[in-house]
Formats: C-alpha cells, structure tokens, sequence
C-alpha cells in the first residue's frame, strides 16, 4: 500500500494538482494506493473520487489548515499501525512535516515532491522548517534540475536528491473537443497559467498590441484566473485590444483540447521573481500544447528551459526585449513554426507521456523501499 498526503488535488486546477492525481492513478497499476487530501469543492470533489474509485481511494478532510493537517496525520497512524504501508509520499514539505519523525519512528520510506515556489522563503523560522521537513525524508524529488539545485542549496549534504520531470496529459485521444469558442482572426496565440505578475502577461499583451500592425486580426487567448485579471483587463482597454484578447478564465479539458486544435503558438515567457518567492519550476502547461504539435515561447527563469528546448522544441528569450522580435518571426515563418513544434510533439510523446514518467518514478520508489528493509 502507497499513502499520498497532499494539499493540492482535484478537483482543485493546477499543475502539482495534475501531478499528484496522475502519480496517483499511476501507481494504481501496480500497488492499492490511498490518498489523503484536503476537500475543495463538495460536489466537485466528489465527481472525481467516483470517477476513479476503482482505482483509487480518496479520504478528503475539511476545515481550517491548522487542524486539518493534523487531521490527516491522526488518520495516517491508522493505517501505518496496519503494518501495510510501503511508502509514503508528500506533495511538498507542508504535507510531510506534521508526520515525519512518526514516520521515521515507524521506519516507513518517505518521499517529499519539489516544484520551485515551495523552497523559497525570507523567513528565518520558515526556512528553518522547510529544511528540518526535507532533511528527515528518505528522498526528495524534484520536478526539474532547477528545482533540484534549490533542494541542494537548503539540505547541502543530502544525497537522496533526485528529479524527475512529470509527465502531462496527451489529451487528443482520451477527451472529446468541446468547441465553445469561435475565434475569428488569425493568428491565434494562448498563455495557459494562473494570472499572476510572474507569468507575465502584461508584456504579452504589450507585444501583442506591437504585432496588430503586421497581424491585424491577431488572436490571444488567455485562460485561466488569477490576481492579476483586472490589471490585466485594464492594459487591454487602454491599448484598444479588445478584438485581439480572449479572457476564458478557468477551462476544462475538452475546452483546452478544442484550443490546442485551433492555436498556432504558447506564448508564456516567465519572470524571476525569486525575491517575492515565486518561480517556475518547470512548466507542464508547455508540454500540453506540445502534444498538438504547438511550439512554445518561454524565458530562461527557472526550469523553463527544461520545458522548452530553445531552437528544438520553442524559443527562449534572454529578455522581454526580444519578444516582439522573437514572435513576430515565429509567427511570419510558417516552416520553422511548423518543424519546432513537430520537435515538441516528438518530444513530449517520448519523454513525458505518464506511461514513460511513472516508471521513472517507480525506479526510485523501488530503490528507496529496498534501503529502508
């Protein structure tokens, strides 16, 4: 038996959430897997568990963050008390802390997941936690190696530190398109993200009011919600881009695959804003598109480079500077577009279909179970 405790699952969106939920249904090929998760949504929450209680169980807790920590970690004793738990992994150091030197105690093989965000902190005592939490761990996983040097630079004498890049959903085949959007203009450019500074969409939006001279039917969709959307939705205003910019807001999977079918670019060139704690670990929203053989544009701040392969599988720029140039010629050179993107496809089918990834998962988990006996 495998325990997951994880804050982040569905049916909350997200990247970790995408992660945690197909570790999950991976690893029910092979082992009985229970995760234990915080509940969201009632109803939404409970769409979910249904779909997959064949193969899955989802024990979901409520209430304020305090106690429901500690909920989820009175529970877990239950079960590791059962003598059949093999492993136990954590979708961050936050899930992990409440119960790791009960774990260790009980000496269960513990596993903590690292994405970027997470790591970073200007508070002495909160790093101090962060550090204590993945030091105790039988092994850190890291989603990229950028990650992973974050990871060594707070627990510099660990050697059980790894990476493996997650995998991404292949949406062409399992989801049926939904076509509820008609896009009239060409061409047509999609950031998928959380509206947030660091993902920045305000220099997007800058670059696409420069390209309306040459593409005056230019298209750019922007899914997804965050803080950032009434700023965002005031650049559009001021810069008459009405006609240009889509605002969807949070989509599902048959939305998304209808949008990948019609897009000609990802544009989401990310900022480093280490200081304000927030980075991009990797970027999964990338390889979604490269599935549909859509290159992308990223920068170079944390572990988008390994996301997007500049010149292979997209473009990396150094700058914001270099995005107007940079798009403009993407979008003007139908050949290099198409050839980038038929690299990305390729790529993502070979390196980051779940069926590849959770081997490269269960390699470490096998190995980390084996020391522990």
């Amino acid at each position: 038996m495998i325990i997951i405790l994880t804050q982040s699952f569905p049916s909350r969106l997200g990247g970790i959430e995408n992660l945690v939920s197909n570790l999950a249904l991976g690893l029910s090929k092979k082992e009985k897997v229970i995760v234990f998760a915080d509940r969201h949504n009632f109803f939404y929450d409970t769409i979910y568990d249904n779909e997959y209680k064949d193969r899955i169980i989802v024990r979901r807790t409520s209430g304020i963050k305090f106690f429901r920590r500690r909920k989820k970690i009175k529970e877990l004793k239950i079960f590791i008390e059962s003598k059949q738990v093999k492993l136990v992994i954590a979708d961050s150091w936050k899930s992990l802390e409440l119960g790791i030197d009960y774990l260790n105690e009980k000496n269960i093989p513990t596993i903590c997941l690292a994405h970027g965000n997470e790591l970073l902190s200007n508070e002495e005592k909160k790093s101090k936690r962060i550090s204590q939490t993945l030091e105790k761990a039988s092994s850190v996983i890291a989603n990229s190696k950028f990650t992973m040097s974050l990871v060594k630079k707070i627990i510099p004498k660990n050697n059980n530190i790894n990476f493996v890049y997650p995998g991404a959903i292949d949406l062409r085949q399992k989801t049926k398109s939904n076509s509820f959007l008609k896009i009239e203009g060409k061409p047509v450019l999609i950031t998928l993200a959380r509206l947030e500074k660091r993902k920045g969409h305000a220099e997007i939006l800058k670059t696409i009011k420069k390209l309306t001279s040459d593409f005056p039917t230019i298209q750019y969709i922007i899914a997804g919600e965050g803080p950032e959307k009434p700023y965002l939705k005031k650049i559009v205003k001021e810069k008459e881009l009405s006609t240009n910019v889509v605002f969807l807001g949070l989509i599902n999977d048959a939305q998304k695959k209808f949008l990948f079918e019609v897009v000609d670019l990802m544009i989401m060139p990310t900022l480093d804003e280490t200081e304000k704690q927030s980075i991009e670990g990797f970027g999964i929203a990338y390889l979604e598109a490269a599935f549909f053989a859509i290159p992308s544009i990223a920068s170079k701040a944390g572990g988008t480079p390994e996301a997007v392969l500049h010149k292979s599988t997209g473009i990396i720029i150094n700058s914001f500077d270099e995005l107007y140039d940079c798009t403009r010629k993407l979008l003007q050179d139908n050949d290099e577009r198409i050839s980038l993107g038929q690299n990305a496809q390729r790529r993502s089918l070979e390196e980051f279909h779940w069926d590849v990834v959770i081997n490269n998962y269960l390699s470490i988990f096998s190995n980390i179970i084996a020391k522990k006996r």
